[in-house]
């Protein structure tokens, strides 16, 4: 069999009867030709429906299958009735007749006498017993006795729970002076609130310290502290405190004043502080003003005047080897507008550690501080080595700014 495709770069060898085409018999130059063999030519029935066209009806498609049109009849069930009783589940025996319940009455046992205070229900259970009077009348006798016995034990009971003061652990408070005529003040400074407006007025208004003398506390013996430290406000001539300010009249350490308090033009707070100068409201320039000999900048940067500085006191614990704990009561000193502060210290073995432990530390049943307060203190620099902000408490001159 020749191929009719024929490469001259790439042929076929001829075979030679030398050649071994690999069989597996061992019969070498014998060549296997299979023949072929083709299916058998079907017949026309087996054929394909033919597809032919005609003119009048198109393309036609016709099959060969042949249908049976004809249809059996339906078969019908056949229902074959086996028994028609039914069987009934009923008891054959009937129910054994009901015996009816038969009542016998039997009689209670005899009680036991148990004694005079038998367990469970008496015979006397459930009835009222009236109370005997001298019963009554005796248990109210004894309950005011009682009474009566508390009140009069009452002091005793207290003096011996009374604080006791122990060296070292407490320190000794500030004994006041009371005076009826305190009370005398403060009825007299309620009244003087519109006077106190109109010397407020004034003072915001002054041009030049001596039209502020007449009407301030010691004018006449500041003049040369006024000559220094005074400045002018610079308010309108047109303005006044309003008539609503706040008026409150406080006792400080035995003697009172009157504070007023409100708005500048600015719209900043201002708080003005007045005293009783025989029958004479003054104006307490020092408090109102928070005078002080130096002021806070000078004393936290170094060595300054700090005999009378003003500003607001609370407990601190910050202590240094120079303020060591166990022989200093640590503070810190705010300045009146609460923007610059400074460590101040006390001498536990100080006499004026007593007035400030009234004033700031706890009680033997109060746990909590009560807070910062404002206090006028004379201060001193600190040992050699102690840091530029740190100053000794010398002696406290009042509580509050107001000098008594």
């Amino acid at each position: 069999m020749s191929s009719g495709f024929s490469d001259p770069n790439n042929h076929v060898p001829e075979v030679t009867p030398d050649d071994d085409w690999g069989d597996s018999d061992g019969h070498v130059g014998e060549i296997n030709v299979a023949v072929s063999v083709l299916p058998p030519r079907r017949s026309v029935a087996d054929r394909a429906p033919t597809v032919a066209a005609s003119p009048e009806n198109g393309l036609r498609i016709e099959s060969s299958v042949i249908r049976n049109d004809t249809f059996e009849t339906p078969r019908q069930l056949k229902v074959q009735e086996i028994n028609g009783s039914v069987v009934r589940l009923e008891q054959e025996d009937s129910a054994p007749p009901r015996v009816e319940r038969i009542v016998t009455f039997h009689e209670k046992p005899a009680r036991l006498d148990g004694g005079k205070n038998p367990r469970g229900e008496g015979r006397e259970w459930g009835r009222v017993h009236g109370s005997s009077p001298r019963w009554l009348i005796g248990t109210g006798a004894g309950i005011a006795a009682l009474i009566v016995l508390g009140m009069y034990l009452l002091p005793k009971i207290n003096a011996t729970n009374a604080a006791r003061k122990t060296p070292g652990s407490q320190m000794p408070l500030l004994e006041e002076d009371e005076s009826p005529k305190v009370s005398e003040q403060l009825n007299w400074l309620l009244e003087r609130q519109p006077e106190a407006i109109r010397i407020y007025r004034s003072f915001t208004q002054a041009a030049h310290f001596d039209e502020i003398i007449p009407m301030i506390r010691d004018g006449a013996v500041m003049k040369d502290t006024l000559a220094k430290s005074w400045q002018p406000m610079t308010v309108s001539s047109q303005w006044a405190p309003a008539d609503d300010s706040s008026w409150i009249v406080v006792e400080l350490a035995g003697h009172s004043c009157g504070l007023l308090e409100g708005n500048l033009p600015d719209h900043s707070k201002f708080a003005a502080y007045f005293i009783n100068d025989h029958n004479r409201l003054l104006l307490d320039w020092k408090a109102t003003t928070a005078y002080g000999t130096a002021t806070f900048k000078e004393l936290e940067s170094g060595p300054c005047d700090g005999s009378e500085i003003r500003g607001v006191l609370s407990i601190s614990t910050f202590y240094t080897a120079n303020f060591p704990e166990a022989d200093y009561q640590s503070f810190s000193l705010a300045s009146p507008d609460e923007e610059t502060a400074i460590w101040c210290y006390a001498s536990r073995s100080s006499r004026d550690i007593g007035k400030i432990a009234q004033e700031l530390q706890t009680g033997s049943i109060i746990t909590e501080p009560k807070g910062p307060k404002k206090m006028t203190l004379r201060l001193k620099r600190g040992p050699e080595g102690a840091l530029p902000n740190q100053w000794l408490i010398e002696e406290m001159l009042h509580v509050d700014w107001v000098s008594p």
